[in-house]
Parts: C-alpha cells; structure tokens; sequence
C-alpha cells in the first residue's frame, strides 16, 4: 500500500512544459533520484527522458528514440518531484 500524498501535485503538473528540467523518486524505486526533462508530444501528453539522453541541452540520436518512451504518469505516485531551475 502507498502511504503519505503524490508529490507531484496538480499545481507542479501545470508547471510542466516542453525541456523542464526534474528530479524525483517514485514508489517503485524510491532509493533511486531520476533527473531528466519533460519532452510533450503533439497531443500534449508529458514524458521523462532521462538527463543521459542529452549532450549540452540537446536530445543525442538515442535521445531522439527514447523522447516519447515514458509517459511521466506511467511512474505514478511519486514519493519526491522537483522542477529544478
């Protein structure tokens, strides 16, 4: 059972565009901090493309195929969510 409330709060989530840089812990793995950007599709669906993915701000070529490969809601119930500046 998931105890306390979702860090990622309706406020946080409206925050959420094209290249926002976050962090965050999720239920599933809550020992591990994932950083990385927020990629929108053309429907504005929000993804999590990992920092590795990017070479000075930019989607390397396998950046490009991981762009729309996790749907940020697929972690669901995060346990830590940050939008880093």
């Amino acid at each position: 059972m998931i105890q306390g409330e979702n860090k990622l709060t309706d406020e946080k989530k409206k925050l959420l565009k094209q290249g926002t840089k976050v962090e965050f812990k999720w239920h599933g793995n809550s020992s591990l901090l994932y950083t990385g950007y927020i990629e929108v599709d053309k429907w504005g669906e929000l993804y999590f493309c990992a920092e590795h993915n990017y070479k000075d701000g930019k989607l390397t070529d396998v950046g490009e195929t991981m762009q729309y490969y996790n749907i940020l809601e697929s972690f669901f119930f995060f346990t830590h969510f940050e939008i880093l500046k």
